[in-house]
């Protein structure tokens, strides 16, 4: 099985802003991004399904691949609570280096830790590796996917975020009864 994590293409306000949950619009530029993304999968496999977060900024991307769309809640990008919609500029420094001192068991006030993601980005990962799908596409978010890396290839939790994940980044996983394997990163 091919598993292929696609993360969203840019939003409409830019990375400057905490935005995990806000359901965020694209960027104007989405109808080229999402065909350069389309570029990079084709030609669609037989038997895909397409997996998608619940955020209308991966269900539009999703819906452009093709193949089966199935919604999954729990690839929802991470939680930030009370810095949701926030500048990052904007958020009290004492609190964003108390949750960078400790990304895994300590959430940002109001949000979810990068251990309590793990958890769900597992019971995702079991439902997609379940799938009776030759190829996957799913399509989702750069903490959610930073998440899953680090968790299929025992990177310590806190350390996920050193993996880069671009607007529109596809990476190839395959499996089988053995480890799965990372053959492609962000394209």
């Amino acid at each position: 099985m091919q598993i292929w994590l696609i993360r969203h293409t840019s939003v409409a306000i830019g990375q400057a802003y905490c935005y995990g949950r806000t359901d965020v619009d694209l960027a104007a530029s989405f109808a080229d991004e999402a065909q350069l993304v389309k570029a990079k999968l084709e030609p669609l496999p037989p038997n895909t399904v397409v997996v998608s977060s619940p955020a209308q900024r991966c269900r539009k991307l999703a819906n452009i691949l093709g193949g089966e769309l199935t919604v999954d809640d729990d690839l929802w990008e991470m939680n930030f609570g009370q810095w949701e919609g926030q500048r990052w500029d904007d958020v009290p420094r004492n609190e964003l280096d108390a949750w960078a001192n400790d990304l895994g068991g300590t959430p940002p006030p109001g949000g979810e830790t990068l251990t309590e993601v793990s958890q769900r980005v597992q019971r995702a990962w079991q439902r997609l590796i379940s799938l009776p799908a030759e190829t996957i596409y799913c399509v989702t978010h750069a903490g959610v996917i930073r998440v899953m890396l680090s968790t299929l290839f025992e990177m310590p939790i806190g350390k996920a975020f050193s993996l880069q994940v671009d607007y529109g980044g596809c990476s190839l996983l395959s499996t089988s009864s053995l480890a799965p394997k990372l053959r492609k990163f962000n394209l």
